[in-house]
């Protein structure tokens, strides 16, 4: 059964299960997050979701709404004088704990900071959201990233992220979730370069496409993709890039799928 809440004075109606940051994004309601992937679910790193809700049994509280469960008669106020001021300092300390990078930046300008307050001694672009270190454990499964410590801070909290070069596969899956650009990805020719703070932390051989030649893909992502698969299913499936790919199966839907490309059988 539905459940019906309120989210800034208006009235929402959201699925059993689905958080305040899903239910007001579903109606229009913008709610600023870092550390947030529909695709990895919540994490509650950044804060800067944070709302104000209450309800019944529940006392008015300042909570993440991206682990918020919406529930029947709840209320939530997303940009309270309290909200709005907590959520600019904690922009201010995210821009003290980073060098430029676009999205932060505009988050803050919307905010009204300009520039932080703290000033800072941090080289990277690096927010610590943890968003590549769990689509590479959790959805890959290659745990290659790892949150690592120096010095004499080993004991304490996180400065960066490390990649373990035997265990990347360099499907590309972390550049993607970083909203920051910390972590990127560059094909140059027939090898993929993989950049952690703009530095090359690996660099893997591509595999080219068994239509026009072009490389795309690595053979570890490859493979790890076709692990996945059904091994009869496997024996229908090419090597195609992505462009290849869509001209195919855009053709496969008309009713032309090439015998070459779909294999024996087919």
């Amino acid at each position: 059964m539905n459940v019906r809440l309120e989210i800034d004075g208006k009235e929402i109606v959201a699925e059993p299960g689905m958080t305040v940051l899903e239910a007001a994004g579903r109606y229009g309601i913008r709610i600023p997050t870092l550390c947030y992937h529909k695709a990895l679910g919540p994490y509650g790193v950044c804060r800067l979701c944070i709302v104000e809700a209450d309800g019944p049994g529940l006392d008015r509280m300042v909570t993440t709404s991206c682990n918020l469960k919406a529930t029947e008669g709840m209320s939530v106020e997303t940009a309270s004088p309290r909200i709005v001021a907590f959520r600019k300092t904690i922009l201010d300390l995210l821009l003290s704990a980073t060098v430029f990078s676009h999205p932060l930046n505009e988050l803050a300008k919307a905010a009204g900071i300009r520039r932080s307050s703290f000033g800072t001694e941090k080289t990277d672009k690096c927010i610590l959201c943890g968003l590549c270190v769990r689509v590479c454990r959790d959805s890959i499964g290659a745990d290659a990233l790892r949150f690592e410590t120096t010095g004499e801070n080993r004991w304490r909290v996180a400065e960066k992220i490390r990649l373990l070069k035997e265990r990347c596969i360099g499907c590309g899956a972390c550049a993607a979730v970083c909203p920051v650009a910390a972590i990127r990805f560059e094909d140059t020719g027939p090898a993929r370069n993989i950049l952690v703070y703009g530095d090359v932390a690996n660099t893997l051989d591509l595999v080219a496409c068994s239509m026009c030649g072009t490389p795309y893909a690595t053979q570890a992502s490859i493979d790890s993709v076709m692990a996945r698969i059904d091994c009869e299913l496997r024996k229908g499936i090419k090597k195609l890039c992505p462009e290849c790919s869509r001209i195919i199966y855009a053709g496969a839907l008309a009713g032309g799928f090439p015998p070459d490309v779909s294999g024996p059988g087919r």
